[in-house]
């Protein structure tokens, strides 16, 4: 299908600075009025663009690459709501701001370049543009045609308002566009592997400590083991020589008992040779 000549003509001019834009299409208007009045006509109907909507469009022309991450995150993220994927919503949610602030940073030094400054309202525009882009696929489409005249805004879970926001015919859905399904897919299986990585690394340190208490416990108890260990041989040690010593003071006893009834035996046959002699001695 035929690329609408107009669409070409529009994305040379808005990448010129605003300033020189309306002289530049009244030019180009003129030059094309002999062979074609219509698209001459279309081409004088162009309204410049918002410097927010201008420095979007230097994304889009220099920094391909870089506002394509934005849509790809953009993407997930619309999966991730879709999905009520809580963990991964919060991340890519700290992911979009990161991302579109260094991206409109990025917008602010282009417009330098050509000596178009950018306020900081200019620069919240352009970061508002960009997270309707990622919010909803047509306001992608209208970011990524190069032809936005007016920056965009996400209002609560409406569809982003794309009234005259374009130059030209509707976007037709032309590359760099939001990723591709298989991306996306790929993206979230990464996601959902670091997370997996993550979790994993949590239940290996929890582990980890929980064999270290283990071990300690193990090499408390060993010590504690080996010290009942040498008390017992300690004991068995003085309960051999107390059996001895019983032993030796049992033999000893029953010797000092047949002593003791020898001396009994002869202190009563003393006894009684003493009383005979007493009564041998009255007679």
């Amino acid at each position: 299908m035929a690329t609408d000549p107009l669409v070409d003509i529009a994305w040379q001019l808005y990448d010129l600075p605003p300033a020189r834009f309306t002289a530049e299409r009244n030019a180009r208007a003129k030059e094309v009025k002999g062979e074609n009045p219509g698209l001459a006509e279309r081409i004088g109907e162009l309204r410049r663009a918002s410097a927010a909507a201008w420095i979007v469009g230097q994304l889009v022309r220099h920094r391909a690459e870089r506002l394509g991450q934005v849509l790809e995150l953009g993407a997930e993220l619309r999966e991730a709501q879709q999905d009520l994927d809580a963990a991964t919503l919060a991340q890519l949610t700290r992911d979009r701001r990161a991302l579109t602030a260094a991206l409109a940073r990025e917008g602010a030094a282009l417009a330098e370049t050509q000596d178009v400054r950018a306020t900081p309202a200019v620069l919240d525009e352009v970061a508002q543009t960009l997270q309707a882009a990622m919010a909803d696929p047509g306001a992608a489409d209208a970011v990524t045609s190069g032809r936005l005249i007016r920056s965009l805004e996400v209002v609560g879970f409406d569809p982003v308002d794309l009234t005259d926001a374009v130059a030209g015919p509707a976007p037709d859905g032309s590359p760099p566009r939001a990723p591709q399904v298989d991306e996306v897919a790929q993206r979230r299986a990464r996601r959902a592997a670091e997370r997996a990585v993550r979790e994993a690394e949590r239940r290996l340190e929890r582990a980890e400590g929980r064999l270290g208490d283990a071990r300690r416990d193990v090499s408390a108890h060993e010590t504690r083991q080996r010290e009942a260990g040498r008390r017992r041989d300690d004991l068995r040690a003085a309960l051999a020589e107390a059996e001895d010593e019983l032993a030796q003071l049992t033999d000893e006893t029953d010797d000092l008992a047949a002593q003791l009834e020898a001396a009994q035996h002869d202190e009563a046959e003393a006894r009684e040779a003493l009383e005979a002699a007493r009564r041998e001695l009255e007679s």
